[in-house]
């Protein structure tokens, strides 16, 4: 968590960090009116009025960090583990681990096309929106932007693009956008064409490919 706090910064209640892992603006703005998870999920520096003035160190900084596993701290700005015997606040950092969440069953039973499948998908939306809730039909199309808002930051929405396809995920992910680095406007380029080539996949570090002997392959685009 320590790598997606404030960068170097704590302003309570969250805590510093490396300022790694900023939030792109279009998640954002993605978010309808009304709609409780966009500030349960995301820090917005403007919208919260913090008196952020450390951008001088940060990188990437979009003036949105991920408020889901931010580190903590107390209003005397102690890293809140420290109340439990741990004062070193770049380990001390603790997160629930989840291994599935309910809205994730609801969602996949809309998405496989259950008698209940617009109940479900209700179910889940009427949680964020509240009384913003307007229906929307279950689609495919409306599923996938709910997984996208729901889960946001939770290790899923890579997943969900690839099982869509390469080429449809290279063309969602693919984009120029802006960044300041340390104060620096600065375009910052991901290719739909370097996605394709690697057919999603990571990077096997090569030394596990020399210590197996040629047993491991390297995946295709490296």
């Amino acid at each position: 968590m320590i790598m997606g706090g404030l960068r170097e910064q704590a302003i309570y209640p969250y805590g510093n960090g490396w300022g790694f892992e900023t939030v792109n603006p279009k998640l954002w703005n993605a978010y309808p009116t009304g709609d409780t998870r966009r500030v349960a999920s995301i820090i917005s520096i403007v919208d919260e009025k913090l008196p952020f003035t450390n951008q001088s160190k940060a990188r990437e900084y979009t003036g949105y960090y991920t408020k889901k596993y931010s580190p903590m701290v107390t209003e005397d700005g102690k890293p809140v583990p420290e109340g439990y015997g741990n004062p070193n606040f770049q380990i001390a950092q603790f997160q629930d681990y989840v291994s599935i969440r309910y809205a994730d069953v609801l969602l996949m039973a809309a998405e496989l096309g259950s008698a209940n499948a617009q109940t479900y998908f209700d179910q889940v939306r009427q949680r964020a929106l509240k009384e913003a809730f307007t229906p929307l039909p279950v689609t495919q199309e409306n599923i996938m932007k709910e997984r996208r808002l729901e889960f946001a930051f939770e290790g899923i929405r890579y997943y969900d693009l690839l099982r869509q396809g390469v080429d449809r995920a290279a063309q969602q992910i693919a984009e120029t956008t802006t960044v300041l680095n340390g104060g620096v406007s600065t375009q910052k380029t991901i290719q739909a064409a370097n996605i394709i080539a690697t057919q999603g996949l990571q990077q096997i570090p090569y030394n596990q490919i020399n210590l197996a002997n040629g047993t491991l392959k390297q995946n295709p685009g490296w």
